[in-house]
């Protein structure tokens, strides 16, 4: 695992301008977008708290959960010809896309606690909360990247429906907006939906310790979800594993 993620490190910038740059500029693309799309055209409430590390909290975690995602459920197909020859573990090659995928948000986080700082007050506690809650994303986002890996080998179509499945979700997870606002859009016997999205619930606990505020008891649903997400995806891999050099 260790060394498929070392390779991946060392590729995934090769032969660009701006290489290891790319690691701080892109979430500050993403928050730029969202900026002016969610506070200067929609106008939409964060609570109080400035939208630069409002957003910040959440598209760190979102971009690592939509990355190790990505990587992960075509991580057998890109190694085909390598598992058709020799035999390793399998499940090395989706969790060293975790692994390799913590360089960016570990980089957002230091900008992160730099926009704390600068633009608002902040828990410590919060910080502190920062490995519990990329644990979650990785555990959410591993076991739908094991789920999708597995069946792209006999449903080759789930590799194109990924990105458009991922973008919708994207927009209805709480990453440039308060999960407050979805609330107010559904009857309160149906807010236990949004925190079936786990990313919903992991988000809006990293800002409830970060920023301070009630915490959200449906929240506990999302982090459930990931367990499972996780531990149904490792089971069903090594189930398809001993197959998958066949059909490949």
């Amino acid at each position: 695992m260790y060394t498929f993620a070392y390779r991946d490190y060392r590729v995934r910038y090769a032969q660009t301008y701006l290489g290891y740059w790319w690691s701080i500029l892109q979430p500050l693309a993403s928050v730029a977008v969202l900026f002016l799309v969610f506070q200067k055209l929609i106008k939409v409430p964060t609570g109080g708290i400035p939208y630069l590390p409002f957003a910040l909290s959440g598209i760190i975690l979102w971009n690592y959960f939509n990355y190790v995602i990505t990587q992960s459920a075509a991580s057998l197909i890109n190694a085909q010809n390598m598992i058709s020859k020799i035999y390793f573990p399998r499940l090395s090659l989706p969790l060293s896309r975790a692994l390799v995928g913590l360089i960016e948000p570990l980089i957002g986080f230091v900008i992160l606690i730099i926009a704390l700082i600068v633009f608002t007050d902040f828990s410590l506690w919060g910080l502190l909360a920062f490995p519990l809650v990329i644990l979650l994303t990785a555990m959410a986002s591993v076991g739908i990247g094991l789920w999708t890996s597995a069946l792209s080998i006999k449903f080759r179509d789930l590799q194109q429906v990924l990105p458009i499945a991922l973008q919708i979700l994207f927009f209805l997870t709480p990453v440039a907006y308060s999960s407050s606002l979805v609330n107010q859009l559904l009857s309160e016997s149906y807010h236990f939906l949004i925190y079936l999205n786990p990313m919903s619930g992991i988000i809006e606990l990293f800002r409830c310790l970060l920023f301070g505020g009630p915490f959200n008891s449906l929240s506990i649903i999302s982090i459930l979800v990931s367990m499972l997400l996780f531990l149904s995806g490792l089971r069903y891999f090594q189930h398809s594993e001993k197959h998958v050099a066949d059909i490949l």
